[in-house]
């Protein structure tokens, strides 16, 4: 019959024998690395085998205390062991006594009035010698899940990590590239205001020049408008006409400067156009960059 009290004789060293075969035990932290390394000492309290190279670091960083014995001792010490229920019939309260070969289930002896006429009922006492290699590949199994368990959730935290640097980096290169076409539209705006005054120098050059012209001009009609009226006024038929001949000309080359004057034409306004890249970005607003991640290699958009 089972005991409320188990020993944990579940554990080998390098001392046990099954069949022909020596069963030596292995360093538990090493194999969750798939290392296998031959236990030197085992902690009671934690109920775990070490070698010499995690032994250290099992007392430093793990919490608890920590009743180290050499490996071989581990079983001069009997682990009282808890099974928490698990030793109980579920259906009766009653400890587990037999296991039932033709129905794969364990039985206290209330189950056993039920299948005491199957074919193969044993005594949990009397075949449980014989378990200890199953066990001990079902312990072995158990780590390497373990390990996986703890790779699994590592790659969790690292995906997570990975998305918050990526969030990080997606806010420098935006800022960057949003520093760069800052940069790149005050150095175009910079090298238009000088194209502007440039260009406005060489009008207001043109500007005076057509101005010095008409002063000139201007100056000269005034001259002869007053010796015009004078002669209209005072002067001799012989010599209106004589002016009058004289004017004709006068007034040609006069007129003739004028027109000339008048053909020059000048632009008071000026005005600044973008390409057609930079007024389809401005269009596309805030849709303007685009997210990627692995898979969507072209982008995807995601809106606000």
């Amino acid at each position: 019959m089972a005991s409320k009290r188990l020993v944990d004789s579940n554990r080998g060293n390098a001392g046990d024998f099954i069949g022909e075969s020596a069963v030596t035990q292995s360093c538990e932290p090493c194999m969750k690395t798939n290392i296998s390394k031959t236990a030197t000492v085992f902690c009671k309290d934690c109920d775990e085998y070490l070698c010499d190279a995690c032994k250290n670091p099992h007392t430093v960083y793990k919490p608890g205390q920590h009743n180290i014995v050499n490996s071989q001792d581990s079983k001069s010490s009997p682990v009282i062991l808890d099974m928490k229920g698990m030793d109980k019939c579920h259906e009766h309260g009653r400890e587990i006594e037999f296991f039932c070969q033709d129905h794969s289930k364990l039985c206290c002896v209330s189950c056993v009035l039920i299948h005491r006429k199957c074919d193969q009922l044993d005594e949990i006492a009397k075949i449980s010698r014989q378990i200890r290699p199953d066990l001990q590949a079902i312990k072995q199994s158990l780590i390497k899940l373990q390990s996986e368990a703890d790779a699994i959730i590592a790659d969790c935290k690292q995906s997570e990590t990975g998305l918050n640097e990526s969030i990080a980096k997606i806010s420098s290169e935006v800022d960057t590239m949003k520093d760069r076409i800052i940069k790149l539209f005050e150095e175009a705006k910079q090298k238009l205001i000088r194209e502007a005054k440039q260009f406005k120098t060489a009008e207001v050059k043109r500007i005076e020049n057509k101005r010095d012209a008409s002063l000139k001009v201007q100056k000269e009609l005034n001259n002869v408008f007053s010796m015009c009226c004078a002669v209209l006024d005072s002067g001799t038929p012989s010599q209106q006409y004589i002016y009058s001949e004289l004017m004709k000309e006068k007034r040609k080359t006069i007129e003739s400067t004028m027109d000339d004057q008048k053909k020059i034409k000048f632009l008071s306004t000026m005005t600044v156009s973008f390409p057609q890249q930079v007024t389809s970005l401005l269009e596309m607003g805030s849709n303007s960059i685009k997210l990627n991640y692995e898979g969507n290699k072209t982008g995807i958009l995601f809106n606000s």
